[in-house]
């Protein structure tokens, strides 16, 4: 048996209310009718005095009941909620009760479920970032793809067609940095052509701009050349 000088002692009048309300009842100290619980803590409340439960008692014991308010929910109402908040032990808290009579009434029910609640919370953030970084890889891969697609497509690209193909590149939102290089080494490629202004610094869509005239006024000659040296045309001389 635990000494008197160790037990738990309840921090406020309320939770020792609750607490002794729910001995009174359990132990066969009070005859159960309506609202046993009920009735119990709000007598608990008062000083253990007799008499019929008024709508003052009530008031004591659930802060937001306020018996003046015609629009606002019956006595009874917040009975039946004090009643089964008490006999749960805190673990249900029915309305019209706010949310902090378990707190009030049952601190460590309350910071349970508060811990709970957190727990919950934690969980639920834990899988929100793994799915938004699931989102993020696949992006990333979705997004390396159409860059290795675009220079699969660049390679059987002449220059004539450049700029085309390079507006097809912005509307798949590939960015210029990941372009110049691969159009460095493709430029190469070709007789005539200014290949050394992709490695100048300038934004590639002012490279293109002043490249331009270069890439569409190219020589019949020219052309012909250009499509002479793609890969599938090279394949095909083998």
């Amino acid at each position: 048996m635990i000494p008197r000088h160790l037990s738990l002692v309840p921090v406020n009048p309320f939770q020792a209310a609750a607490l002794q309300a729910i001995i009174d009842v359990e132990d066969g100290r009070r005859r159960r009718g309506q609202y046993p619980y009920a009735v119990a803590l709000l007598r608990q409340l008062r000083g253990g005095e007799a008499g019929a439960i008024t709508a003052t008692d009530v008031k004591r014991a659930a802060l937001n009941y306020n018996p003046k308010d015609r629009a606002g929910e019956p006595k009874e109402r917040y009975l039946a909620a004090l009643d089964k908040l008490v006999e749960s032990r805190g673990d249900v808290c029915p309305l019209p009760l706010s949310g902090c009579a378990v707190s009030q009434y049952f601190p460590q029910t309350g910071y349970r479920l508060s811990e709970r609640q957190h727990r919950r919370w934690d969980v639920s953030d834990s899988r929100r970032e793994k799915q938004q970084e699931k989102e993020r890889q696949q992006k990333r891969r979705r997004y390396q793809t159409a860059v290795a697609q675009a220079e699969i497509e660049l390679a059987f690209i002449t220059p004539s067609a450049l700029t085309a193909w390079y507006k097809r590149q912005e509307k798949r939102g590939i960015y210029d940095d990941d372009l110049t290089d691969m159009l460095a080494a493709w430029s190469g490629r070709f007789t005539g052509l200014q290949d050394k202004a992709f490695c100048s610094g300038q934004p590639l869509w002012a490279i293109l701009d002043e490249m331009n005239g270069e890439l569409s006024q190219r020589s019949a000659a020219q052309q012909w050349l250009d499509t002479q040296l793609l890969p599938n045309r090279l394949a095909t001389n083998r």
